[in-house]
Formats: C-alpha cells, structure tokens, sequence
C-alpha cells in the first residue's frame, strides 16, 4: 500500500451513483416525458450548467439565493453558480432573442441541477429535472394544456388515479389574503408565505405559535385559519376583487367542463420562488405515507423578464424532478422490469474463430440487432452462465462446423431451444 490518503468509495453527499440498471429506470421516464412533450408539440432546448450566480439572487428567493447556491469565484474573479433551476436561464435566453423568436413558445428541458440541502428521501442535492414552459399565452389556456400534460404523463406511467392529485392556488389570492383579510406590512409577507407553504407540515398548534411569532395577532391568526379552509365556492364570493381571482375560477370551470380529473383547489399552495405572479401548482401522493412533500411544481411567471430591463412576457412552466418521481413510481410497483438491453450474445471459444464472430456480429447491428460479443475466448458453459445472468434472450454459436456450413446455431434462452439456421434466418428469427 502507497501513503496516499485513503479515498471513499461512497459519491459525495447528496448524489448517487447511477448503475447500468438505474439508469434504465431513469431513461424509462424520461423517455415518458420526452414522448408526451413532443405530443404536445414542444421542442427541446438546452442552457449551460453554470451561470452568474447574480442570476439566482435577483428573483430565486433568500432560501435558495443564500442557502442552497453551489457557487464560487471563478480564475476570472467572478461569482458563478451550479444551476438550481432552469426558469432563470430559459429567461435570459428568450430576453436576448426576444424579437427573433415565433411566439408562444413551448419549450422543454430535461436537464441536470444542483442544491445545498439536507438530504432526504425525495430531496437530493443533484437532480434531473424535467422543465416545461409555455410562453407568450396570457390566457389560462396555457395553465389548462400544462395540466393536461401532466395528466397525460400519469396515464403514460400507468399511475392509478387514486394515487395522486395536483393542489393549485393562485398568487393573487394570496395577494388579497395579505392586503384585504389580514392587512399585515410588507415586512412580514415573506415569513408568513413560508409559514403557508408549511401548513400541511406542522401540527395545528405549532403552526398557530409560528405565525404569532411572525406577527400575527389572534384575529389575523383566526382569519389566517379561515381561510386555509376555503374551497372553490368560498372564492367566488370575492370574484371581482381582481382579474386573478377571476382567472382561478374561470380555471376550475374550464377543468370541470373539460373533465379533468385530480386537480384540486387549496388556498395553502404558496410555492417558495419569488417570481411567480399567478397560478401555482403542486402534485402529491395521496395514497401512501410513503411520499411525504409534494412531488413538483410550477407556476405562472410573467414578470421575469424584467431582470433583463424588458417587457413583461406572459410564461407558465413547471419543473419535475426525477428522484421524487421515481420515490413515487417504487411506491407502487409502477417501474417495468429492467432488463440488460440485449438481442443476442455472439459466444466465442477459439481465437481462431474472432474474424468470422466479428463479422456476424457487423451483420446483426447493421439489420439493427442489438448484439454483445465475448471478446476472450472461453468454455461455452462459462459464457452461458453469464447470459443467464443478464438475462440475454438470444445466443448466436459460431463453431468450427458452423464456420464451415456457413450457418449458425442460435439458442433461445427462455425456451432452451436451438436451431442451426443461415445467417439471414437468424436475423429474422431475432427481429
């Protein structure tokens, strides 16, 4: 042994390392995502990992902007950022094209992102995520087909209804809550939004004390209580305090003409970034204890492109992480059985042999076989074990008398049948 420090075998916190199997499990979603996405017509798009760290502090919030930036001085003296999110990033692209783009845009990501937080189930600190968004569209239709692409994904995983539900609020009732109801200072609207976007976390009580100490007093505590009891009907008596709370109840009409299900109105739904401007949106697993915090998010942004100094652009997206997703998917067996991604084994147990395996190995891939080829030599009983074990459907031998007929054996390992076939039967055999 050499004196170098002993190195962990273990990946840095909050990350993980992702095996051959794994990774089927996560290009399984996000090939769903991709599918529907472009169902949908959107297109895919990309932005750098890295960014200006100032980016995230203009418009982000405090808890991401000071607490979970991975930042840090570049060899250039400035303050760059690993990319937490992509809504920022999707803003400054389309404020530097503004004019050249076609309008609405619908665009997506599936992309890579990093935050300093406690590891937890759901909660890691690097992610993929899936970003979505719908710009240029200030109806809520864009909230209306956002929501059927969320539906539609849920179909496509085979997730039974009973299992999940999209909670989504509005910002300007939140507004109005602040401002009308309870009336409080600017100073505290922060503090009490959070408090909100913890309702469901905490015990009656403890909640109760944690909004006191922000402020409240008993009868804004009571009123505060109130009103995250409200449901749809509650909203309507205050319909034409302004334009989005109409939209909120114009949106659930349309939902319910529309006949779209697991969506759900709750005053409580806050989420933490500061630029949302209307709608917001979140989705839970309501039928196990299994998944706590809510499974993703998103919302109506259309103020952001003011960082950039220009014109407001009516924008909702959402942003669907993977770990949660894939935390949901295990709960309830909803993951397809993982298989090495192999049509067939090409066995080799003479050196002699490797130029004529090697060429039938090009015939198979070129009729678009899938194929994995033993490159030392070995005892076909070795070799065989080994295709159990990554449960490989096909074995393709090419012996001595094979070479010299011009054939192949080819082993149906499922059936343990084999046939000695031409090299064109064997491919169509396979196919």
């Amino acid at each position: 042994m050499n004196n170098i420090e002993s190195l962990s075998k273990q990946p840095y916190k909050g990350t993980a390392d992702i095996y051959p199997l794994d990774m089927q499990v996560r290009e399984y979603l996000f090939g769903t995502w991709k599918k529907v996405a472009k169902k949908f017509g959107y297109e895919e798009y990309d932005a750098p990992l890295i960014e200006e760290a100032k980016l995230y502090k203009v418009k982000s919030g405090e808890e991401l902007a000071n607490n979970q930036l991975y930042s840090f001085t570049d060899k250039g003296g400035r303050e760059i950022a690993l990319r937490p999110e992509l809504t920022p990033s999707l803003a400054r692209m389309v404020a530097q094209k503004k004019n050249e783009l076609t309008y609405p845009l619908r665009w997506f990501n599936i992309g890579r992102f990093y935050r300093y937080e406690k590891p937890q189930r759901g909660r890691t600190r690097e992610f993929f995520q899936l970003n979505i968004d719908i710009l240029g569209v200030d109806s809520i239709n864009a909230e209306i087909e956002l929501l059927q692409f969320i539906l539609t994904v849920m179909e496509e995983l085979n997730a039974p209804k009973e299992t999940y539900e999209i909670r989504l609020s509005s910002r300007a009732l939140l507004d109005y809550l602040f401002d009308k109801i309870l009336k409080v200072n600017e100073e505290i609207k922060g503090d009490l939004s959070r408090a909100i976007d913890n309702y469901l976390k905490m015990e009656k009580s403890t909640f109760l004390d944690y909004i006191k100490d922000i402020g409240l007093d008993k009868k804004q505590a009571d009123d505060l209580i109130d009103f995250l009891q409200w449901d749809i009907e509650k909203v309507k008596e205050i319909e034409e305090k302004n334009k989005g709370i109409k939209d909120l109840i114009e949106l659930f009409e349309q939902i319910k003409k529309l006949g779209l299900s697991n969506i759900k109105f709750c005053p409580y739904i806050v989420r933490g970034l500061q630029y949302y401007t209307g709608m917001v949106f979140e989705m839970y697993d309501i039928g196990s204890q299994e998944n706590p915090r809510s499974l993703f998010g998103g919302g109506r942004y259309d103020t952001l492109l003011e960082i950039f100094n220009e014109e407001q652009l009516p924008a909702f997206g959402l942003g669907w992480g993977d770990v949660p997703t894939i935390d949901y998917l295990s709960t309830y067996n909803l993951i397809p059985e993982q298989n090495v991604d192999i049509d067939v084994f090409l066995v080799l147990m003479d050196a002699s042999a490797s130029a004529d395996v090697f060429s039938l190995a090009k015939r198979f891939r070129e009729n678009g076989i899938k194929t994995r080829m033993q490159l030392t030599p070995s005892k076909l009983s070795k070799q065989l074990k080994y295709v159990a074990k990554l449960n490989i459907p096909w074995v393709a031998i090419l012996g001595e008398e094979e070479i010299k007929n011009n054939t192949v054996t080819l082993k149906n390992m499922s059936k343990q049948e084999q046939y000695e076939l031409t090299v064109e039967e064997a491919i169509e055999r396979i196919k």
